[in-house]
């Protein structure tokens, strides 16, 4: 038993010496929004041409909290390319990754947003045909609802938050399993997440039928198919389950708990930071 319990605790702490924690904004994800927000300014040469959509930014966060070479992943125009870079390269120094105990280079993603501007015909045509509401039942606050007035919504950039924080399980690699698993889950009145399900499974979905006339080679194949699937489906909830409080949704002005649903994708060659 002390050898067993010694060997336990000798495997506990060469797997700690290895758990990697990426880099972090100071202040914590929802800090990271605010200060994109705050800085963000939609170019004029970007607003006449009623350009619009996600630049993608890639940096290396160094061992000094330094960030460096930051590149555009994913274009939209120049001048929203040259702003979301402005942006990355305005930031503070970032808490640096770690691998167990000492501080390592990694690379993070930053999706920024640019929304064009609303035209003004369209705005005076939803102005001018706007009906009246119908009278509806009061707010329950133990109800689960599906439509509402206001639905909930993420505290930053959910898109942001799925790319940097899903991980591309390190069972599928190899594979070229990959997907979309969609999750359905309940906003509750205080923004925290509960009932989390998998409503369209990717085990369930996209796994291979293991028959008796495979070769043996494929049906190992398969089964690691299958098995990276059924990985990513956790992964997914687990994801969800991390997420942190959102903005409640509310019907007739009072806070209600309101279900959602979301995908979560996955891709066979996603960045080395989103493999575990």
């Amino acid at each position: 038993m002390k050898t067993m319990l010694m060997s336990l605790l000798i495997c506990s702490a060469c797997c700690a010496q290895h758990v990697k924690l990426r880099p972090s904004f100071p202040g914590g994800y929802k800090a990271l929004q605010e200060f994109i927000e705050k800085e963000k300014k939609h170019p004029d040469e970007a607003l006449k041409k009623r350009e619009a959509g996600a630049v993608y930014v890639v940096f290396t966060v160094d061992t000094l909290g330094n960030i460096v070479r930051p590149r555009v992943a994913t274009s939209v125009s120049p001048s929203l390319d040259r702003e979301a870079l402005r942006i990355v390269r305005k930031m503070p120094k970032w808490i640096p990754a770690k691998e167990g105990n000492k501080k390592i280079n990694m690379d993070f993603t930053v999706i920024i947003r640019f929304y064009a501007p609303p035209d003004p015909d369209e705005i005076i045509f939803k102005l001018d045909c706007g009906l009246p509401k119908e009278l509806e039942a009061p707010a329950d606050i133990n109800k689960i609802y599906d439509v509402v007035d206001t639905y909930p919504s993420f505290q930053g950039d959910l898109m942001t938050y799925l790319y940097n924080e899903t991980r591309y399980p390190a069972i599928a690699e190899g594979t070229g399993a990959g997907g979309r698993a969609i999750v359905t889950f309940v906003v509750e009145r205080d923004g925290s997440i509960s009932h989390i399900k998998i409503a369209r499974s990717l085990a369930s979905r996209f796994a291979i039928p293991i028959i008796d006339s495979m070769t043996a080679e494929y049906r190992q194949k398969a089964k690691a198919h299958n098995r990276a699937l059924q990985a990513m489906d956790e992964e997914a909830v687990r994801v969800i389950k991390a997420m942190p409080k959102w903005n409640p949704g509310k019907y007739h002005d009072t806070v209600v708990r309101v279900s959602f649903v979301l995908d979560v994708p996955f891709k066979p060659h996603m960045n080395s930071h989103n493999t575990k």
